[in-house]
């Protein structure tokens, strides 16, 4: 006479692939799929850039309640300028340390949304510029996940002209990952009108303390910070679940 089971969604999953789904063996391949999921979340082990990168003329940032900076008063708490850098006014343009440096360009919503002026045209207000041999590190009290930020004529090392970087760097001064001119697609590369300009938001799996942008001639010119911390990645949520799912592996195990 034979006899029947009901099987629960895990055990229905390992029939499916041809595996037993006696106690041993499910043990087993649970404990793979948590390992699994350990290697994909482990410091060192994943083969992508933590740094996430988009894009948009005329964008905002993407994170809602972010904090944010226009650069607008005489020493911004979260700037500290360094060598061949410093605030700039527009619309006009200008030379730092030999480089032209050209202010933003107000497309869209972002002059809106960060209480600058014009809607359209050359950022009017203070801005940041750094040449070639300058930095402008913005530091964080708390480490930070999101970063926006409008990045005015794109400098991506394409044309004969020069590239901008940002670096991002953890409370221990480790270089988390770099940003250049040349992921930012498909801006013109140095362009000084509305399609030179983007605004660009970063996402990082790996909480930053700070950034610092640096540039190759002739400058690299920004304005309009966003920052902000984001909910726990994904990979985190997945190895809960899969802790969740061995617990459940177990305790079946021993009833």
């Amino acid at each position: 006479m034979k006899t029947s089971k009901s099987l629960n969604l895990t055990e229905l999953s390992l029939v499916n692939l041809g595996l037993s789904t006696t106690g041993q063996t499910l043990k087993k391949y649970l404990l793979i799929s948590i390992a699994s999921i350990l290697a994909l979340s482990a410091p060192g082990m994943a083969k992508a850039s933590p740094l996430t990168v988009t894009s948009a003329i005329g964008g905002v940032p993407t994170v809602s309640g972010a904090a944010l900076e226009n650069f607008n008063e005489p020493s911004p708490s979260i700037l500290t300028l360094s060598g061949a850098a410093s605030l700039e006014t527009g619309p006009s343009f200008g030379i730092i340390d030999g480089g032209l440096y050209v202010p933003p360009y107000f497309s869209g919503s972002t002059a809106a949304f960060f209480g600058e002026s014009p809607a359209n045209g050359y950022d009017s207000s203070q801005f940041v510029a750094v040449a070639d041999g300058g930095s402008a590190r913005l530091s964080f009290t708390t480490p930070q996940n999101y970063f926006g930020l409008l990045w005015g004529t794109v400098d991506g090392g394409a044309g004969g002209v020069g590239t901008n970087y940002l670096t991002f760097y953890d409370n221990k001064n480790n270089v988390i990952g770099t940003i250049s001119g040349a992921d930012i697609f498909p801006f013109a590369p140095g362009g000084t009108d509305v399609n030179g300009t983007a605004y660009v938001n970063i996402t990082s799996t790996v909480p930053f303390s700070k950034v610092v942008a640096t540039s190759t001639q002739p400058s690299f010119e920004f304005d309009d910070v966003a920052y902000a911390q984001v909910p726990e990645p994904a990979s985190g949520v997945l190895f809960g679940a899969g802790l969740c799912l061995l617990g459940f592996g177990l305790r079946r195990k021993s009833a």
